[in-house]
């Protein structure tokens, strides 16, 4: 095979999976309506997942670890719009990052 039109897969990949229903539901509202937004996300999280800066830091205090198929791990925060916003835990053995909310409205549990 000559390599034309083959997938060239990223070099060190994050799978992105959601933690639960309500994760994966927020992410298909957010994909609904705001698609250009979503996809900046997920090219900030997968390329440096621990990235800090305005959009992207860790979550503080009691969110700022979670549990997931019983590890405790790393919450993280992604602002993709105003008050839109993804939480996702870091599980660095598995390279994967696990959505853990997903939404369009302000997390009232940031407040």
């Amino acid at each position: 095979m000559s390599g034309r039109g083959a997938e060239l897969p990223r070099p060190k990949p994050w799978i992105v999976r959601a933690a639960d229903r309500q994760a994966y539901q927020g992410w298909q509202r957010l994909l609904a309506a705001v698609p250009e937004n979503l996809d900046r996300a997920w090219t900030a999280l997968t390329s440096d997942p621990r990235h800090v800066d305005q959009r992207q830091h860790p979550l503080k205090g009691q969110l700022g670890v979670v549990k997931v198929g019983g590890a405790a791990l790393e919450q993280w925060q992604y602002e993709v719009t105003g008050a839109g916003r993804i939480w996702y835990a870091v599980d660095d053995d598995a390279r994967t990052l696990w959505i853990t909310r997903a939404g369009a409205g302000h997390p009232k549990q940031t407040d």
